[in-house]
């Protein structure tokens, strides 16, 4: 059951690029302005949830039965050690604020490769989050990884070079693809911060105060763009789908699915956040692959399983 949890909350975070393209395109609302509202959108509902799950355990649930070794936070490297405790001598409201600063550098770039390249393009490129945090931690333990590892590393990077290829010569479009490659980077950083603020936070005060943070940070991104507003009222069903569908309900159900499941089982189930929006971008935007990119889509997927399960 957890395992087909988690595969929806995959499959509805694939829906973040379409809803991006079609606020950009039937509401002129700019790739910026629908990062913000995302946030600022879903923060006073996860406020809300914080504030009831930080009663909920004073009044329900006796002292014996608060702690929960099912609620700890999943290793990152299956049987293996953690990672090294990069932050661990930060304060929690520093682990909080780079999260938050990380996710909305995410976010920048992440909705400027939807607006100029393909959505499917983004999504995979931004999914390469985790073969990027593995080679850091390569660099910064001197621990080589499986070789499992290495030639998911091979497979990836191929798939993306047969999926960018044709963006040659489109400097938008390879921009895009660039765009989606730095978003991984950021995306890394939150993630490392994420995991190291989850020893000292539950998972809903924590993805509260990340979210409004994050908002407050893409504020004058979306200001400075030129275009905040929707222009049309199909607009904020866009931005509704991106918080209520993409932010709270994909991040929410993936974060409970997760810390239940084997990790190993988890990166194959996540892969089905951008093989979906692959798929969505095909039905929704007519973005329809040529053979090549297709290849390179199932590269990129398979090279991405066999990083995660080589870390």
């Amino acid at each position: 059951m957890d395992f087909l949890v988690l595969l929806l909350g995959g499959a509805v975070l694939g829906l973040a690029g379409v809803f991006v393209r079609l606020a950009d395109t039937t509401a002129n609302l700019g790739p910026f302005a629908s990062a913000f509202w995302r946030m600022a959108v879903a923060a006073p509902f996860l406020l809300a949830w914080a504030a009831v799950q930080w009663k909920l355990p004073r009044k329900a649930c006796p002292p014996a039965t608060r702690i929960d070794p099912a609620q700890t936070p999943p290793q990152w490297f299956g049987k293996r050690p953690a990672p090294p405790a990069l932050l661990t001598h930060w304060p929690t409201w520093g682990l909080a604020l780079f999260a938050a600063a990380m996710f909305a550098l995410d976010l920048v770039f992440f909705h400027l490769a939807v607006t100029w390249t393909a959505v499917g393009n983004a999504t995979l490129e931004s999914n390469f989050a985790p073969v990027l945090i593995t080679l850091a931690f390569w660099v910064i333990t001197r621990n080589a990884p499986q070789p499992a590892f290495l030639a998911g590393l091979a497979a990836a990077l191929g798939g993306a070079a047969l999926m960018i290829g044709p963006n040659f010569g489109h400097s938008r479009a390879l921009l895009g693809d660039a765009s989606g490659l730095v978003s991984a980077v950021f995306y890394a950083a939150y993630q490392v911060g994420i995991q190291q603020a989850r020893q000292r936070l539950s998972t809903a005060p924590l993805m509260a105060v990340v979210t409004l943070l994050a908002a407050v940070a893409l504020w004058p991104f979306a200001l400075a763009e030129g275009r905040p507003w929707p222009t049309a009222a199909i607009g904020w069903v866009w931005v509704l789908g991106l918080a209520l569908l993409v932010q709270i309900g994909g991040q929410v159900v993936i974060a409970y699915a997760v810390r239940r499941l084997n990790p190993a089982l988890s990166s194959v189930g996540l892969l089905v956040q951008p093989a979906m929006a692959v798929v969505y971008a095909w039905i929704l935007l007519g973005e329809a692959l040529t053979a090549p990119q297709l290849l390179g889509a199932g590269l990129v997927l398979a090279g991405i399983y066999l990083a995660r399960k080589g870390m």
